[in-house]
């Protein structure tokens, strides 16, 4: 069986599993890529408006479409009311995962964003570009770049994986690549 056909398997069984589980709704299954999604009752979508015209909350409903129609399983998980206790969003391909907005043009933006998805302990953060004119490679690899180069976020480092999404497009996919020295580099350290 290739690897293509036992992830459609895996998220087809998981699909199945979560419509028995009263905990989730929005369970689909896509048939012609194989992916699946599903929301925890107690996931939180934030109810402000966000910049296009879009609330905040249909950033992380048009993560969940796209991600889906490749084929990936993302679930939205219950986030946690505990003061003090950061949780992230949900699970891409089992995988901890936060879906970050890009709302501005702000040259540490994306930085930022990563670093306190790093504190919610992500292992793969997820950029929404509600405007496509916010997003360009270049930008992407300089707030990576940045990112890197903190000093305080330079021990530690959980994030492996980093998509950028805008409207209905996955834009890039970004992957930590083990390296001798360190293990990142923003040449060699992701991979586009």
């Amino acid at each position: 069986m290739q690897s293509s056909d036992l992830r459609r398997e895996e998220n087809y069984n998981e699909y199945l599993r979560l419509l028995q589980d009263d905990d989730y709704y929005d369970v689909t299954f896509d048939e012609e890529s194989g992916g699946m999604s599903a929301v925890h009752l107690q996931h939180k979508f934030a109810k402000q408006q966000g910049v296009a015209g879009m609330r905040r909350s249909d950033y992380e409903r048009a993560v969940l479409i796209v991600l889906r129609k490749k084929g990936h399983r993302i679930v939205l998980a219950q986030e946690t009311n505990e003061p003090g206790v950061k949780s992230c969003d949900g699970y891409l391909d089992d995988i901890p995962m936060e879906i970050k907005a890009i709302e501005g043009h702000g040259t540490w933006a994306i930085s930022s964003k990563l670093r306190y998805a790093e504190k919610q302990h992500a292992q793969c953060v997820v950029l929404y570009f509600p405007s496509l004119d916010l997003y360009s490679k270049e930008r992407l690899a300089d707030g990576i770049g940045k990112y890197l180069a903190d000093p305080i976020t330079d021990k530690g480092r959980c994030i492996t994986q980093l998509l950028a999404i805008s409207g209905n497009e996955l834009l890039s996919v970004w992957n930590k690549k083990a390296t001798p020295i360190e293990g990142w580099s923003i040449l060699e350290g992701f991979r586009r």
